[in-house]
């Protein structure tokens, strides 16, 4: 009996202390992967004919992270851009439909924003508006 309780711990042990690195230890905080950019109203849309905040599109730009989160208040200092199109008038992070757009609904007027974060310059380019 006792020679199996030997044999028993001589197995059990060394099993229980591989495990115990298994999932109790702390995980790595997330790291920074680039920016994100939400566009409100979300379905990017201004009306160049209607007054503001109709004929304006504002955007935010947040953090993402290693684990696909982002962070919860949007970021300050970014430096905003669009791409030359003349219905479009940027002023920091708020864009206002001055026409329509050549092509309203199928143009999208990019908007880019660029952030310092960490001494790592990050660029989201994928959003933009809508001009009608």
């Amino acid at each position: 009996m006792i020679r199996l309780a030997r044999y028993f711990a001589a197995l059990l042990v060394p099993g229980v202390l591989a495990l115990n690195g298994c999932g109790g230890g702390q995980l790595p905080a997330p790291t920074v992967t680039g920016i994100f950019v939400q566009a409100t109203p979300a379905n990017q849309t201004a009306y160049s004919s209607q007054p503001a905040p109709q004929n304006q599109v504002s955007f935010a730009a947040y953090l993402s992270y290693s684990d696909g989160s982002l962070s919860s208040t949007p970021l300050s200092g970014v430096q905003w851009s669009d791409t030359d199109y003349s219905w479009v008038s940027l002023n920091g992070n708020i864009a206002t439909c001055t026409q329509p757009a050549p092509l309203p609904g199928l143009q999208l007027s990019k908007i880019t924003a660029t952030a310092q974060v960490n001494g790592s310059s990050y660029t989201d380019s994928g959003s933009g508006l809508y001009c009608f």
